[in-house]
């Protein structure tokens, strides 16, 4: 299974994927729900805040505020099972007048020099995984067992 992107926004959480059919095809999903993000996918998305920060530092410098709701993902060519870049949207805005306005990044380098980084990245698509599996899931609330 491959996350292509993921999206909290307005009270819902969107996960785009894709996956093998039995056909030999590559189908494609969007899982939705209305349900709050588990606390475990919502810390890892917010820990990847951290590359928004990182490429527009002005943001942190001028304490600016601004908040991600989506990351999308691209895969290395070669290994499709490691991302070698992310693109984010979100809005930046005064909390006072309300005033925003819509970003969106191009594709940023997941750097690998960058441990954390890179974890943090690839947690949030564990995260994604454990979701779609029904691991994380509402319905599994009280069940912390995992396999």
């Amino acid at each position: 299974m491959i996350i292509k992107s993921i999206q909290i926004k307005d009270g819902y959480i969107s996960i785009s994927y894709q996956k093998p059919s039995a056909t030999g095809f590559i189908d494609v999903f969007v899982l939705k729900s209305k349900d709050d993000p588990r606390p475990e996918l919502f810390k890892v998305f917010s820990n990847l805040h951290a590359i928004v920060k990182k490429n527009f530092e002005f943001l942190d410098k001028f304490q600016i505020p601004f908040l991600v709701n989506t990351f999308k993902f691209k895969y290395d060519d070669s290994y499709e099972t490691m991302v070698n870049k992310v693109s984010v949207e979100g809005t930046v805005g005064d909390e006072k007048t309300h005033n925003t306005f819509k970003f969106k990044t191009d594709w940023l380098n997941v750097e690998y020099e960058d441990a954390t980084f890179a974890i943090s990245v690839q947690d949030l698509i564990d995260e994604c995984v454990r979701f779609i599996m029904g691991r994380r899931a509402q319905d599994s609330l009280f069940n912390d067992n995992e396999e």
